[in-house]
């Protein structure tokens, strides 16, 4: 490929915590310690149905008794979710606390992605899984998240296109 002085792409756009939370709430799957977390939470839910008086249970294994254990079981999921969503909350105004201005270039080797407060580079190679969702394209190439919203172009489509050339090119570079 021959050496070029200008980037094939620029791109210049604003990202909030709107799109952070975006990129926070895609579904991911419950791993490790958080999902044995969870699960001790409901069982301990389902398991508070022993301490219960025998006269709010009625009689044991009795449609009451799992009523009311399912009742319990279903608070404390609903608690649980409602941690699980402020923590998501509290993850997005982390990754992006204030609006910031942000100008990505798409290079032949990588992406450019400038800031006020710092300036990345991200090689084709090291990028892990590109996201089209709705209205944001999401790359991520641990450790870094690249959040690209619709604003940032024309239409969807162009959104579209972008976020299916980068994932061909991050496989085509792939040891």
């Amino acid at each position: 490929m021959p050496f070029r002085d200008e980037p094939l792409l620029t791109l210049t756009y604003t990202l909030t915590t709107a799109d952070a939370l975006a990129y926070e709430a895609l579904p991911r799957e419950l791993v490790g310690w958080r999902k044995w977390l969870l699960l001790v939470w409901l069982a301990v839910a389902g398991g508070l149905v022993a301490f219960l008086p025998a006269e709010w249970l009625g009689p044991e294994w009795g449609w009451r008794f799992w009523l009311v254990a399912l009742a319990l079981v279903g608070i404390a999921y609903a608690l649980a979710a409602t941690v699980m969503t402020l923590a998501t909350h509290r993850r997005a105004r982390r990754r992006i606390p204030a609006p910031m201005v942000v100008t990505l270039e798409q290079w032949g080797d990588h992406l450019a992605v400038t800031t006020a407060e710092r300036q990345l580079f991200i090689a084709y190679e090291t990028i892990a899984d590109v996201a089209i969702g709705k209205s944001h394209v999401f790359i991520t190439a641990p450790p870094e998240a690249l959040i690209v919203p619709l604003t940032a172009f024309a239409d969807r489509d162009e959104m579209t296109a972008f976020g299916e050339d980068i994932d061909r090119l991050s496989h085509q570079a792939a040891p």
